[in-house]
């Protein structure tokens, strides 16, 4: 996936993740991997979380592993999900836009 495309949506996309359950920054990658994300790594994962708990949207603890050393949790905030519904309006309306302009030029 192009790196600037990408920019505009990852937030999103992680803190929807984190939201739908506590979840640490490894699990995270897997599930973007899984998901067809397939160029994310948690060099790029981490700093995205750095950003996003100091933007109040999300936060984290450190919880015992059963396997290895402890793991920071994240989870969503309040504000992270008004972030997260906005981010959903706005990333459906510009879908809908493109879509709309795609078509068009397919007719």
């Amino acid at each position: 996936m192009e790196s600037q495309m990408l920019k505009g949506v990852i937030e999103g996309v992680i803190l929807h993740i984190i939201k739908n359950n506590e979840t640490y920054g490894y699990e995270i990658v897997e599930e973007l991997k899984r998901s067809g994300f397939y160029t994310m790594t948690e060099g790029t994962v981490y700093p995205i979380l750095t950003r996003l708990t100091k933007k109040g949207y999300i936060l984290g603890g450190y919880k015992k592993s059963e396997i290895g050393p402890k793991r920071k949790y994240y989870y969503i905030t309040a504000k992270g999900r008004e972030y997260l519904t906005d981010f959903y309006e706005n990333y459906n309306e510009l879908n809908q836009a493109v879509y709309k302009v795609i078509e068009k030029g397919n007719k």
